[in-house]
């Protein structure tokens, strides 16, 4: 019950325990409207008959330009460590959560990373059993940081952004499901596009094999 109720609210939380609940961001994201009016876009309807790649390549001009990257802690309100483990206690185990989930202590492996995760996702002031809800979004909820004070455009994080750049490959570039691979790690979300030499979505950015060779 608790899987399928966590399919409607999609906590950060949530699909941190249930990772195959990615799934239905995605479908979220695919059944939205939003996404496929960018279709009669005239940046988009000019690439009619071109390759998926090229489209791809386009996306993700559109996406860096309407969309920010951001670590939004506070619009979702509060939740404390004493209910997130009460409410997975069946699923996950505490040790488990802690050393592999910024919200509940993890700092990251010293030997990979010589900065604290959780001062970069801005967690350090929450040292108390207050957490953060941290909500993964739908690209509607991306859409409405567009009228939040200090946003000039639409946002989300890395979860919210590879949901995003799948529902859009699938909807605008005609890219087939099965080409598309979601990647998710404790620390972060991307997806690889089985296309050409094949593709990485990084936040709002693309990496391309010529791009990771030559160190971009």
């Amino acid at each position: 019950l608790e899987k399928y109720t966590s399919a409607i609210t999609l906590s950060d939380m949530e699909i941190f325990v249930f990772p195959e609940l990615m799934y239905s961001l995605v479908l979220a994201n695919i059944m939205s409207p939003i996404i496929w009016q960018w279709r009669q876009l005239d940046c988009f309807k000019k690439l009619q008959g071109k390759s998926s790649y090229r489209k791809l390549m386009r996306l993700r001009q559109f996406i860096m330009d309407e969309f920010e990257f951001n670590l939004d802690l506070e619009t979702w309100g509060l939740t404390s460590k004493a209910k997130e483990l009460k409410r997975f206690e069946k699923s996950i185990s505490h040790g488990d959560i802690a050393k592999s989930n910024a919200l509940f202590g993890y700092h990251g492996d010293k030997y990979y990373f010589d900065v604290d995760i959780r001062r970069h996702f801005g967690l350090d002031k929450y040292d108390s059993d207050i957490i953060p809800y941290w909500k993964t979004e739908t690209v509607e909820a991306m859409n409405a940081f567009r009228l939040k004070e200090g946003y000039r455009t639409a946002a989300g994080e890395c979860v919210s952004l590879a949901a995003l750049y799948a529902a859009a490959a699938f909807i605008v570039c005609s890219m087939p499901l099965e080409d598309i691979y979601m990647v998710l790690t404790p620390l972060h979300s991307q997806n690889f596009f089985d296309i050409q030499d094949g593709v990485l979505t990084n936040n709002r950015r693309l990496v391309t094999k010529t791009m990771w060779f030559n160190g971009t």
